[in-house]
């Protein structure tokens, strides 16, 4: 038994010194996670004092005796991270991903949403997805591979397209940029094009969907696209990148961050340039972009000086077509029958097929009677060209441990337009604008005059703003936070004489505070010349708990916005006591004796009064963790939206009648589950859109006048509700897949007649519409993407994604549902009729790339093919914009997807 017991006893000895003897190698890569590129010099530490430095791949590897650890990873600018391990086999990897230190200014302004904290469905695109699969694309378009977004390229200009989040569109959609809002103040529209290359600086994105987590009073009905730029928070990076693409596309791309340097000084610059002939028929385009950020930190100041700009120009297609016209295949596949195509319709002109342009030789006569020849040139009479710099300077102070405050006053100056065609004449044989028609007419008409001409709808903008900021820690729980937003805006609009066409002159009238002319010249203002003022004013405040794992907030905004026209064209105003006189250039009135003309001190160009509308918002929202894995959170809202500048005014300078508020109902509700392996998020949605005015003014004529008034259409109600579902599988270290689904029913429920009155409450007259059961147009109802990245060799990629749309319906007009105007609209039973489907469809895309380092430079090699299978597909369409009025696929006129595309690029960094 001793013997036994001696035995026993040195056998366990023998293995437990064997397992302390016995070493494991733990190996990995250190990477930023939001650019993914490796960190050099990164600190891996097992114990105070002892680790190793990562090297020029990011790699490191520690040999270490078997047991339990905890390793901290940690970088200058980024959050340090620890994770427990244990070390019992003889290789492990483990590769970490570190978060940049995020400023105050983001937490802040920013108004970024967080993990498992904020009670909002939002999604990240990080800038490394952003540099694998942008493609030279607009920005928007890669958000498609988000829940609930439906982008497209409209028309396939260059900087032309446009995002749908959850039925609603960018008018409805807030878009910030570090903080600051860009929507247009007069409409609400984001035109992607003025924001060309910050691709270039992009340190993130975010897409919070539904009311979202700002604290301004912005119009995030359907959610809102958090862009931010890289600073001194940021790694020091230095690059130069090259990218190829179809249709000779070239782009030029230099930027530099230093992050923080050591006298706290941080500067961030970045150009671009670009030029590319477009996959559609002359969409060419050439553009350039700069930005410069300067950061400097002072004391418990942090202050920030951005400037950033993309003057461009590019060609447009602006006129969707009928089905036949581009594809007849597609058409008859898909409800068009042979019988229907109308004698003289073009047919299967192709997809790249735009009707916006035409060929043009510009020849002159000489001295002799004879021809001056001219090579022949193909002009697009849409052409959109402008540059609408950016400048803004911040402080942002931390007073103490407890108190925040941030002040960012900005600028923005817009210049430009959009050309167009009077008089468009017909098409030649070929389907494209006779120009040449149009300009041997011009230039051998005797007296000079141009019939046809080329003019510019000019859109400049001045406009500042102050955003003024605190953040309050109340105690270890509470959160307090509010300001002021505070804008100022003038859109001055005008049409000029852009190309006369082979002409000397045009004639015009519209200007009744000028001599008539006879004769107006390339450059001179006609048609319409006015101005847009805005004023807003906007106080909020915001609420926060977090305590171990539940978090919450409430928040509520308040605006008060004026607006006022100005019109230069019509008569000028003499305001007195008792009546307004109006005098044009070659008329006077006479009044109590008193003879008054366009010089008189009295008189001023037409205005209106300031109009005011007050607005707001309450919102609030719960998020419980669980556990370590698992949490859920619910918010819900209420926004009282004012009107925009276009449904307030029309050209004659006459408010509009029955101008109301918008108001909008959300509710919303959501899962998350979290490991190492897989990410699951589930959220439901509900919204309630009620009196949303129509898109277009409609007018009446007063039975008891001669008067005839312009009106909105108040009344119409929406209801968008939906299931969105994300999925990600880290299958091994190397492979990827990402899933998500989004399940939409969005439908009008108005059925109702809306009653107008004059100012003396008068009935003018009733128009009826019946939209109840009706899809929303415009945006796919269901989407579904499917992706997978894998990595098959070191530093090499390959990633392929399947996005599929459907349950799209053609936009149109609920007000055209008019028992009583349009028998038409109606089926036999009664109902309103639905608008065209757009046939479902699915595109591949394939991304690739290859990294390799020479000494200290690392060089990315990355390709890209959209469209992989070239599948011909229909993005944006009108119902009942043909021949037809039949709400089907003859009926329509439709945008065409683009084709198949490819985009090369080599970058360095240093």
């Amino acid at each position: 038994m001793n013997c036994r017991k001696i035995a026993l006893f040195t056998g366990l000895l023998f293995m437990s010194v064997t397992l302390f003897a016995q070493k494991g190698t733990i190996k990995g890569i250190i990477t930023d996670k939001s650019t993914g590129e490796s960190l050099i010099g990164a600190n891996v530490t097992y114990a105070p004092g002892k680790g190793v430095v990562t090297g020029l791949d990011g790699d490191y590897t520690m040999e270490l005796p078997y047991g339990d650890y905890t390793l901290t990873i940690s970088y200058v600018g980024f959050d340090p991270q620890n994770k427990n391990i244990t070390i019992n086999k003889a290789v492990q990897t483990i590769n970490f991903s570190l978060n940049y230190t995020m400023l105050s200014e983001v937490e802040v302004v920013g108004d970024m949403a967080k993990t498992r904290e904020t009670p909002v469905a939002f999604s990240n695109i990080e800038s490394i997805k952003m540099e694998e699969e942008l493609a030279s694309q607009d920005i928007p378009l890669l958000l498609n591979a988000t829940p609930g977004v439906y982008a497209t390229q409209q028309g396939g200009g260059d900087g032309d397209s446009r995002i749908n989040i959850r039925g609603f569109n960018q008018r409805n959609v807030a878009v910030m940029l570090d903080g600051i809002p860009v929507n247009d103040m007069e409409n609400g529209w984001v035109y992607w094009s003025n924001w060309f290359g910050l691709d270039v600086v992009m340190q993130n994105t975010q897409i919070q969907r539904g009311l979202g987590k700002s604290k301004l009073a912005i119009p995030s009905v359907g959610g809102t696209i958090n862009l931010q730029t890289k600073g001194i928070g940021s790694k020091p990076l230095y690059t130069i990148k090259q990218e190829v693409g179809s249709d000779l596309f070239l782009r030029t791309s230099v930027g530099l961050t230093t992050g923080r340097m050591k006298n706290g000084w941080g500067i961030t610059a970045a150009g671009s340039y670009k030029r590319g002939d477009g996959w559609v028929d002359q969409t060419w385009t050439e553009g350039w972009f700069y930005f410069l950020r300067i950061d400097k930190e002072l004391g418990n100041h942090h202050i920030s000086f951005k400037a950033m700009g993309a003057p461009q120009e590019h060609g447009q297609r602006s006129t969707k077509s009928p089905l036949v016209e581009i594809d007849s295949t597609y058409a008859f596949n898909n409800g068009v029958n042979r019988d229907d195509i109308i004698p003289g319709t073009f047919v299967n002109l192709g997809r790249k097929y735009n009707p916006d342009w035409g060929w043009l030789e510009r020849y002159t006569f000489n001295a002799e009677g004879g021809i001056n020849s001219a090579p022949r040139e193909a002009l697009n009479s849409k052409k959109n060209y402008y540059h609408k710099p950016m400048f803004s300077l911040s402080d942002f102070w931390n007073v103490n441990d407890n108190l925040y405050i941030s002040n960012i006053l900005y600028l923005s100056v817009g210049s430009g337009g959009g050309t167009g065609l009077k008089n468009t004449p017909n098409p030649t044989s070929e389907g494209q604008i006779n120009l040449q028609s149009a300009y041997d007419a011009n230039i051998n008409n005797p007296n000079g005059n141009s019939d046809v001409y080329q003019y510019s709808s000019i859109n400049n903008h001045f406009w500042y703003g102050l955003l003024s900021t605190f953040s309050l820690e109340i105690n270890e729980f509470w959160n307090l936070s509010g300001g002021l937003d505070l804008r100022d805006y003038r859109g001055e609009h005008y049409r000029e004489v852009y190309d006369l066409l082979g002409g000397k002159y045009m004639s015009d009238d519209y200007n009744s505070n000028a001599p008539k002319k006879e004769k107006y010249y390339e450059g001179d203002k006609i048609y319409y010349h006015n101005d847009a003022l805005v004023r807003w004013g906007g106080i909020f405040g915001q609420l926060s708990f977090k305590k171990n794992d539940l978090s919450a907030f409430i928040n509520i905004t308040g605006s008060y916005s004026g607006n006022k026209r100005i019109d230069y064209f019509k008569p000028k105003m003499i305001e007195l006591k008792d009546t307004v006189l109006r005098v044009s250039y070659d008329t006077e009135v006479e009044y109590n004796g008193v003879v008054y003309n366009i010089n008189s001190p009295e008189a001023v160009y037409a205005h209106t009064g300031w109009s005011w509308f007050a607005g707001g918002t309450i919102k609030g929202g719960v998020n419980y963790n669980i556990n370590d894995n698992m949490n859920i959170f619910g918010n819900m809202g209420y926004i009282h939206k004012a009107p925009r500048f276009k449904n307030i005014y029309d050209n004659a300078n006459t408010k509009l009648l029955d101008i109301k508020n918008e108001e909008i109902k959300a509710f919303e509700l959501g899962y998350s589950y979290y490991n190492s392996k897989i990410t699951f998020n589930f959220n439901s949605y509900y919204t309630i859109w009620s009196n949303k005015p129509a898109d277009r003014t409609y007018t009446e004529n007063d039975p008891n006048s001669d008067e005839t008034y312009t009106i909105n259409i108040n009344g119409m109600d929406a209801r968008h509700m939906g299931l969105e579902f994300e999925f990600a599988y880290q299958i091994t270290d190397k492979i990827l897949f990402e899933s998500l689904l989004s399940i939409g029913d969005w439908k009008w429920t108005s059925a109702d007649s809306a009653r107008v009155y004059n100012e003396a409450q008068e009935l003018v007259g009733i128009r009826y519409f019946d939209a109840k059961g009706i899809y929303v147009g415009d945006a796919a109802q269901l989407q579904n993407r499917e992706s997978i990245r894998i990595e098959p060799i070191k530093n090499t990629y390959i990633k392929a994604s399947l996005t599929y749309f459907g349950k799209h319906y053609s936009e149109f007009d609920p007000l055209e549902l008019d028992p009583k105007r349009n028998p038409l609209s109606f089926d036999e039973n009664g109902n309103p009729r639905q608008s065209w489907k757009i046939p479902d469809y699915y595109i591949i895309d394939l991304h690739l790339g290859y990294k390799f380092n020479i000494k200290k430079t690392n060089f990315n090699i990355r390709g890209s093919v959209l469209n992989l299978l070239d599948e011909v597909y229909v993005t944006d369409a009108d119902n009942n914009g043909y021949y037809y009025k039949d709400f089907d696929a003859k009926s329509a006129r439709a945008y065409f997807g683009l084709g198949r595309r490819f985009n090369i690029s080599l970058q360095m960094t240093f």
